[in-house]
C-alpha cells in the first residue's frame, strides 16, 4: 500500500491498497513458492537460517513494490508505480509538494527514472548522500526547487526539516511504524497550517 499522509495531530492518513496485476500476482506466487523450497532445502545452522528467511521475505516485499527490484529483465509493469504516478500527477496539478519515502534505495531509483521520463522536478536523498550535498538539497527543496523529495527511509528519519511539503508518501510500509512517523515528521512542525 501507499500511505499518502500519516495520522498525527494535524495529519490525515490515507491508505491506498494496490492490487497486483495478474502478471504480478503470478510472479509473486512463483517467487513465494521458490522461497519456501529454498528454506525447506536449506541445511544451514539455525542462526543462518533466520538470515536466509529474512532475505527471502525481503525479496517478496520488493516484488510487491516492483517486480524489477528482483528481476531486472522483467517486462511486467508495476501497479504500485503506476498508481504512484497518478497520485503525483494529481498532487502537482493541485500545487502540492510531497516527501516520498521508501525503505529500498533501489525502489527510489525506479521512481526517479519514471519521474525523469515525465519531466517532474524532484530532489533526492539517501544514506550515501554526503552531508554538504544533503544540506544543499534540503535548502533547494525548501526554496521551491522540486515538486517531490525522494528520500530513503533510514536517511530521512531524523535531522532534517522539510516543511515545504504538505504531503508525505510512504511507498512501502516498514516493520517499525515509529520510523515512518519520524520520517513523516520531517514535513510537520507546530504552527503549520498546511
Amino acid at each position: 500500500h501507499i500511505d499518502e499522509k500519516r495520522q498525527q495531530s494535524h495529519f490525515t492518513e490515507i491508505i491506498k491498497k494496490i492490487e497486483l496485476s495478474k502478471q504480478e500476482s503470478a510472479y509473486y506466487e512463483a517467487l513465494r513458492r521458490q522461497a519456501i523450497m529454498n528454506m525447506e532445502s536449506d541445511e544451514s545452522t539455525q542462526g543462518t537460517k533466520h538470515l536466509k528467511a529474512l532475505a527471502e521475505i525481503t525479496r517478496l516485499r520488493q516484488a510487491c513494490c516492483n517486480i524489477a527490484l528482483v528481476d531486472k529483465t522483467t517486462t511486467i509493469e508495476s501497479s504500485k508505480l503506476s498508481t504512484f504516478l497518478e497520485i503525483v500527477d494529481d498532487l502537482i496539478e493541485n500545487k502540492h509538494r510531497a516527501l516520498v519515502f521508501s525503505q529500498f534505495v533501489t525502489h527510489l531509483a525506479l521512481v526517479e527514472e519514471a519521474l525523469k521520463k515525465r519531466g517532474i522536478n524532484y530532489q533526492y536523498l539517501d544514506g550515501q548522500t554526503p552531508m554538504a550535498e544533503r544540506e544543499a538539497r534540503v535548502k533547494k527543496f525548501q526554496s521551491g526547487e522540486g515538486d517531490l523529495f525522494l528520500i530513503s527511509l533510514k536517511a530521512g528519519g531524523l535531522g532534517i526539516n522539510l516543511t515545504a511539503a504538505d504531503y508525505v508518501i510512504h511507498l512501502d510500509p516498514w516493520w517499525n511504524p515509529a520510523i515512518e512517523d519520524q520520517a513523516s515528521d520531517r514535513a510537520h512542525r507546530y504552527g503549520q497550517s498546511k
